[in-house]
């Protein structure tokens, strides 16, 4: 399959209108010869190659070869594959920079222009960003649907928010695919709590087609992770003999209790969620902080979000990593090398804190 860009114009049009932001399109480095020509300052060659894992390729042959499900179904699928395989390196953002409104900054390296070393270090791991996930998706879609001349699919960069996403358009739809939208809890987390896929925007749709597959995709989810919270709950039913405390504080460490049982969340997703939850069914104050993963070297110390909500004058961890619920000292943030950093005193790291990606 080879890039229409006259076609990857027109999407980035469509893009653009729908996120208020002109986007960069990035093509696949390997089609580098095919587009010498081209000097259109919004199309660049990405900087890290675009492949995907054995198992994930094993994965697309099976599915192309399923003739009972439509190219819509694949398609899902596919964007369902990745955000239930892998999660969110959530270490990124602990070296983002807010440079003006709507306008943030992060390094390079930071999975968007890597090296060998940095790949070879992501294999032994399922934590990535967003640049490595529309890698795999585009490329995985684009292996999918090699045989179909009419799709076109390439990778979109919202520049000032440092943000790829993937995009695909056809004669019969246009649609963008992101795995990873910051501003909400991901698709990573959600499609892996039985939450709808809110991360696919359909831009143009003939008949409804791709909007009948989305909708047969989301059937039995639920669009509301409050609302599926409270059911999990219900279902978990009542303790035998229940501890006395405050009544969120009950609800909230049940809900740990089913994200790490039920749905097994990584601690990113776990941030998420909870957070969430606080932020829709209280009004209680809380902060982030970070927790210190401790590498080998200084480079492979990374780390992860928790959250501390102001409950009754008490403040409550709510820590990711463990999979725990229970009241913060204050000593803890404030002691000489603290295992949990205030999230001013951490953010934006800056490039010269390298991280290698393990």
């Amino acid at each position: 399959m080879s890039i229409d860009i006259e076609k990857a114009k027109k999407l980035n049009d469509l893009i653009s209108l729908k996120f208020k932001k002109r986007h960069k399109i990035v093509l696949d480095p390997d089609d580098r010869s095919q587009y010498e020509e081209n000097s259109d300052e919004d199309i660049i060659y990405d900087k890290g190659e675009w492949n995907i894992p054995e198992e994930f390729n094993s994965y697309i042959q099976e599915l192309s070869a399923d003739d009972q499900l439509t190219t819509e179904d694949k398609i899902l699928k596919v964007f369902e594959k990745v955000c239930t395989d892998y999660i969110y390196d959530d270490n990124l953002i602990s070296y983002i920079k807010k440079v003006d409104d709507d306008v943030f900054y992060v390094p390079k390296w930071y999975g968007q222009e890597v090296d060998e070393e940095w790949e070879k270090n992501r294999e032994t791991h399922n934590r990535r960003v967003c640049f490595e996930l529309s890698r795999y998706l585009t490329k995985a879609l684009t292996e999918l649907l090699k045989n179909n001349d009419d799709y076109n699919i390439c990778i979109y960069w919202n520049e000032d928010l440092t943000h790829y996403i993937t995009g695909l358009t056809c004669d019969d739809y246009s649609i963008t695919l992101d795995t990873d939208d910051f501003f909400n809890i991901k698709d990573l987390t959600r499609l892996k709590t039985g939450l709808t896929a809110e991360g696919i925007n359909i831009l143009e749709d003939k008949d409804d087609k791709f909007k009948k597959a989305l909708d047969r995709f989301n059937e039995g989810r639920s669009k509301y992770s409050t609302e599926r919270m409270d059911n999990d709950i219900k279902e978990l039913g009542e303790e035998e003999n229940p501890i006395e405390e405050n009544e969120d504080i009950t609800y909230l460490k049940k809900a740990l209790e089913i994200l790490t049982k039920k749905y097994d969340l990584d601690s990113q997703g776990i941030f998420e969620y909870m957070k969430e939850l606080v932020d829709i069914k209280f009004s209680y104050e809380r902060e982030k902080v970070w927790k210190r993963i401790e590498g080998e070297t200084p480079e492979s110390t990374r780390y992860v979000r928790c959250l501390v909500v102001n409950i009754d004058n008490e403040k409550i961890m709510i820590d990711g990593e463990d999979r725990t619920i229970r009241p913060l000292e204050e000593q803890e943030l404030t002691e000489k090398k603290p295992l949990f950093v205030k999230n001013k005193e951490l953010t934006p790291r800056g490039e010269h804190e390298y991280y290698d990606g393990r």
